[in-house]
């Protein structure tokens, strides 16, 4: 996703196709570059801005709740727009507490300034929290205007808001959430609710869409909490310790991540959405909206190695609560709240992006089994600790405890796991086995440099038989394969190998073999893809090239000492990327595909690159 300006889409793209031939024919064109948006989010809801200042999708009051606004998925969704006006100019940051954008209205230009605030007394969950507000303050910039917004909400998963007009206010019920609209003059046309404006010159008037109470249109006091909102979000970003680098690519990832983050208990998000496809036209589309154990692991490092260390104790805290006390989570992904996953169900009658169907709710791996996520949990306690954190004894138990169930399970032979791919059917994945690997290394470092008392040697002697299965697994052309037993099929997660050291990057020769022969497989230059995209993974279509794995790339060159061509790598990334990124991109277009996934992942796989360890931490150098 990105934050550069784009062509939005006409504003009558929004309205429904009249009959069956047009609405198959629009279903397939009904696809609002994902590359268009930014995100906007306050630690509790987020939504996603078009060029054209539409809303095109929002969740309330959490960040998994059901869809307000959906237009992203559906033309004839929910959305939250202005009518009759075209994209001009917009800020540049990719996500935030707000967003600015200059829109062309009749003979005259408009600024809109969007953001989110709470409600005070809101009734939105956990009880007792602040249910959510999206705000608009819109003034002219040429003369007063007179201008027309327009909300349509719910029909997602629950019929479509059916409103009330009582006074200044619409009022409408979707599923167990109220929703009250302010602002300007309010009436109803069909499903939705329009707000008449008259924008004065250089002066602010507001539409307020709040969720569970209701907030007052008072344009000089919502201006004065937008602008207290971004001044806070600066103040947090002027906070991070940079790479030398690309920086700002490290502060737009903090930024994304902060807007992915459930502020209540601490939870990531993978994605504010579900659905977005990996192969337009095709089966491949996942809900996102939770807490992978993996992701809140690697916030800990992101956070750590760019200086917020409150908010890698934050999301350290919240690793703790899914545990519960028990040495793994039932699963590999929780809600925002730490409980279980809804289970995955698809929602009909939704046309989905460019025509992807189906549209899914829920993800069915909740209760699949991912060793990889494990070993990046405790690589993220070292790196948090390497970095100034303190090791306290809780988080030392929960790494005790892991590594010695990892060790206690026969590590003579490889287990069955869904990987970090996810994949439906367990396999003998070799990415399983440095999962395994990983715990059991950065346990035995932990315990070295903290606990040196601790008996670990039992754990030493896992990792080694461990470590010895996946180099004899190196085939003649340096690779490591995706599963034991396969026929070779390449695995851009065998490059974990050499970014966590089990091929050593400086004095082995496997090491940088491998990188060579991973590229050379799976490369679409300058990204790279996860595995070969043929469809032989169960999926219909091509999927896209995998933008964390092409990250990986440049972390592995650097740790082999190949610094000029990682620095060369990644100078192509940056340059061929928007600011927001997606999880997926067409290689030969470079439109972006799949979930709105924050990649924030980048600059911990980056920190180990050289232009980083030169920093004093250490990471990256050994302990």
């Amino acid at each position: 996703m990105t934050a550069s300006s784009g062509q939005p889409a006409a504003t009558d793209e929004a309205r429904p196709p009249t009959t069956p031939a047009a609405a198959a024919s629009a279903a397939t064109a009904h696809r609002p570059p994902i590359e268009g948006h930014r995100l906007v989010g306050d630690g509790r809801s987020a939504f996603l801005l078009r060029p054209d200042a539409e809303v095109d999708w929002w969740c309330g009051p959490a960040l998994d709740s059901a869809p307000l606004c959906w237009s992203l998925l559906d033309r004839a969704g929910g959305a939250a727009r202005f009518r009759d006006v075209r994209y001009s100019s917009r800020s540049t940051e990719p996500a935030g507490r707000t967003a600015r954008t200059v829109l062309a209205a009749g003979c005259g230009r408009v600024e809109v300034w969007d953001g989110l605030l709470e409600v005070p007394g809101g009734g939105a969950e956990p009880a007792g929290q602040a249910g959510p507000a999206l705000v608009h303050l819109v003034r002219a910039l040429d003369g007063p205007l007179d201008l027309t917004h327009e909300l349509s909400v719910g029909g997602f998963s629950e019929p479509p808001a059916s409103w009330t007009v009582s006074g200044d206010a619409a009022r409408a019920q979707v599923g167990d959430r109220g929703v009250v609209v302010t602002g300007g003059a309010v009436g109803v046309e069909s499903e939705a609710v329009t707000t008449r404006l008259s924008a004065p010159q250089r002066r602010w008037c507001a539409v307020v869409v709040a969720v569970d109470g209701a907030l007052a249109a008072d344009p000089d006091a919502l201006a004065g909490a937008l602008a207290t909102a971004e001044d806070e979000h600066a103040t947090w970003l002027r906070g991070c310790r940079l790479p030398r680098q690309h920086g700002q690519r490290a502060l737009d990832a903090m930024a994304v991540l902060r807007s992915c983050t459930y502020a209540p208990t601490g939870a990531l998000v993978a994605a504010v959405t579900t659905s977005l496809p990996e192969a337009p036209g095709h089966e491949r589309q996942w809900d996102y909206r939770y807490s992978w154990l993996r992701d809140a692991s690697l916030a800990v490092a992101v956070a750590a190695l760019l200086g917020q260390r409150d908010d890698a104790a934050r999301y350290l805290r919240f690793i703790h609560r899914i545990t519960g006390g028990r040495l793994v989570p039932s699963g590999p992904l929780v809600s925002v709240h730490g409980e279980r996953v809804p289970q995955e169900r698809v929602v009909d009658g939704v046309a989905g992006w460019a025509g992807s169907t189906p549209v899914r709710v829920g993800n069915a791996a909740a209760d699949q089994v991912q060793y990889d996520a494990l070993g990046l949990l405790v690589e993220a306690v070292s790196t948090y600790v390497q970095t100034g954190g303190s090791l306290d004894d809780d988080t030392w138990r929960m790494v005790h405890d892991l590594a010695d169930a990892v060790a206690a399970e026969d590590p003579s032979r490889p287990l069955e796991t869904n990987g970090i791919w996810e994949l439906r059917s367990a396999r003998l994945l070799v990415d399983g086995d440095i999962g395994r690997w990983l715990v059991l290394d950065r346990a035995v470092k932990l315990a070295r440099a903290t606990r040196p008392w601790t008996r670990r040697r039992r754990w030493a002697r896992a990792r080694d038989v461990i470590a010895a299965r996946i180099e004899a697994a190196i085939d003649e052309r340096g690779m490591l394969p995706q599963s034991y037993g396969d026929d070779g099929r390449p695995d851009a997660a065998a490059l974990m190998a050499v970014i966590f050291g089990l091929l050593h990057p400086r004095d082995d020769p496997r090491a940088y073999r491998l990188v060579v022969a991973t590229v050379a497989a799976l490369d679409a230059h300058p990204y790279l893809y996860r595995y070969p995209p043929d469809g032989t993974d169960g999926f219909g279509g091509r999927e896209g090239a995998f933008l964390p794995v092409s990250f990986w790339v440049v972390t592995a060159l650097a740790q082999t000492g190949h610094v000029e061509a990682a620095r060369r790598r990644m100078d192509e990334l940056c340059e061929a990327l928007p600011r927001l990124l997606p999880e997926e991109v067409d290689p030969a277009s470079g439109a972006g595909l799949a979930t709105c996934r924050w990649c924030g992942r980048t600059p911990s796989w980056l920190a180990r690159c050289t232009c980083w360890t030169r920093r004093s931490c250490g990471h990256g150098t050994g302990w």
